[in-house]
């Protein structure tokens, strides 16, 4: 261990390193089988429906024989799986033992995935940060003077975001004081170049969710009263913009059981009336050169800062939007760039939808300014008008027949 631990030193856990140590040098065959089975060993593996469903036992023999064909030794075998399940929670809970996967990563053992390899390599990976220049890059964003640790910080916060995040969010819950004003302005600014791979089961957690939710958990740490000027700078670029909408919608959100507009409707504290007034301000900045395209040159970016900003301040949204459509846009033109194609069985525009498209522009607007369209027959699905627009309107004449009892 002496002659290993090296640079390692302040980059894993002691203990964990000991016993990692023992399996390399007693059992090397046991210890290969760590690197084999890393995903599953550190909870990230997706399992099959017929693993998901083993009894713990079950899961407790999968290893036993795995160690018998690594040629360890009988009376070991016990001995072995007990120091594995010291080391990784999967096999501590098969065990019969409680297991604080949080505790693990605080701790930086080999149980978490963003140590996992310090203990294979027996060194830092390239791909790693050192401790030391964490913490470093963090002070230097507390004291606001320019470091190389804090360059190499953001930018592994750009290019491997789910694992900084996530041990920025280490740091939070050990109590550790954070710059939390200088990182908040650094997820607006990487917000919309980020470039790390989607992770989790079928690769649906993203590196934008994992900035949004680190934004808002550190969002949060600020005292009322600071948070919507932190906003403001935010949101002084289109992405940080929308990264600064989503952030407030999940902070003012109290159950998500009642709807993204639940907040909307009570009243708000001084501090989110401000922030969101100081929000819909810089969005209506940016969206300025787009009021002057034909809604058809919207880019993929103005269509998500528009539904930001009905989330944000839907009264100041719904009044840009019917201007707009007083003006040169077409109400048909509009709802085609704003709902995707659905997918069947989806529905084009499910009830959520309408109640968004309600508070956008309002549905007996809406509905009058398509009268013409609506009142005509539904296309014929051989003609040559486009598909989704038909299914847009279709959609739109079904419910309001069943509000108003007209025809379809």
């Amino acid at each position: 261990m002496d002659a290993t631990l090296g640079q390692l030193t302040g980059n894993v856990d002691i203990v964990d390193f000991l016993l990692v140590t023992f399996l390399r040098t007693s059992e090397p065959r046991a210890y290969q089988l760590l690197w084999q089975h890393r995903a599953e060993l550190t909870g990230t593996s997706v399992d099959l429906p017929s693993r998901r469903d083993e009894r713990p036992d079950q899961h407790i023999d999968h290893w036993r024989t795995r160690l018998q064909d690594a040629g360890v030794a009988e009376q070991h075998l016990d001995g072995v799986i007990g120091l594995l399940g010291m080391l990784f929670a999967p096999i501590r809970q098969a065990l019969g033992y409680g297991a604080n996967t949080q505790a693990i990563a605080l701790r930086r053992g080999i149980g978490s995935i963003d140590y996992f390899d310090r203990y294979m390599v027996f060194g830092i990976p390239e791909d790693d940060l050192p401790e030391h220049t964490f913490e470093t890059a963090l002070q230097q964003l507390t004291d606001g003077t320019p470091g190389t640790e804090a360059d190499e910080l953001l930018l592994r916060l750009r290019d491997d975001t789910q694992r900084i995040t996530r041990r920025i969010g280490y740091k939070r819950a050990a109590g550790t004081p954070l710059p939390v004003a200088a990182l908040l302005e650094a997820a607006a600014r990487q917000y919309g170049h980020l470039t790390a791979a989607p992770q989790g089961v079928f690769g649906l957690f993203t590196a934008g969710h994992a900035m949004g939710f680190l934004a808002k958990d550190l969002l949060t740490d600020l005292a009322e009263p600071e948070r919507p000027a932190i906003l403001k700078t935010m949101a002084q670029t289109p992405d940080g913009a929308v990264l600064t909408s989503r952030t407030l919608q999940r902070v003012t959100t109290r159950d998500d059981s009642d709807g993204p507009d639940h907040t909307q409707a009570a009243a708000a504290p001084d501090w989110i009336s401000e922030a969101r007034s100081l929000i819909s301000h810089e969005i209506a900045g940016h969206l300025a050169q787009s009021a002057r395209r034909p809604v058809d040159e919207l880019t993929e970016l103005e269509i998500t800062l528009i539904w930001a900003w009905h989330h944000t301040e839907p009264e100041a949204a719904r009044t840009w939007i019917n201007q707009r459509l007083d003006q040169e846009w077409t109400p048909l033109d509009l709802l085609a760039v704003l709902l995707p194609p659905g997918q069947a069985p989806f529905s084009v525009i499910d009830n959520d939808t309408l109640q968004s498209l309600d508070a956008f522009i309002g549905l007996e607007a809406l509905y009058s300014r398509l009268r013409p369209l609506l009142d005509a027959p539904a296309a014929d699905p051989d003609s040559s008008q486009d598909d989704h627009r038909a299914r847009i309107l279709q959609a739109l004449r079904e419910h309001r027949a069943r509000n108003t009892g007209q025809p379809t």
